[in-house]
């Protein structure tokens, strides 16, 4: 999906580059790399080594369309910037059994998902 948003088939040429320990793909005429015939991309691994991903790693990726580009965060900078998940948890306290009594926050929260999810008009 991620190829589709970028309009990136088989056989488009990339550059790849490390910046703030996250992976950058740039569409680039002259690229050196490119995506293969089934449209997957090998990122060799001395980038992932510059960016202290580890073996099996889980990512989060992000297609940048207006630049054509690819982001690869890894864990460890994911860790850096988001909020502490333990924290977060805590935060809310217990939940009684079958989910009855859960907060005002909860339901409001949603309930913004919901309308978020059907768009104008109340259609999806």
């Amino acid at each position: 999906m991620l190829f589709d948003v970028l309009d990136w088939e088989a056989g488009t040429p990339v550059d790849i580059a490390v910046r703030g320990g996250v992976i950058v793909v740039r569409h680039a005429d002259s690229g050196v790399f490119a995506l293969n015939g089934r449209r997957f991309l090998h990122i060799p691994a001395r980038f992932r080594r510059w960016c202290s991903f580890g073996e099996r790693e889980s990512v989060l990726v992000r297609a940048v369309p207006e630049s054509a580009t690819l982001l690869i965060f890894g864990q460890e900078w994911l860790d850096q910037v988001l909020p502490d998940p333990d924290g977060l948890v805590t935060g809310i306290g217990s939940v009684p059994s079958g989910g009855a009594g859960v907060g005002s926050d909860a339901a409001v929260v949603g309930e913004s998902v919901a309308d978020f999810a059907l768009g104008e008009g109340g259609r999806g």
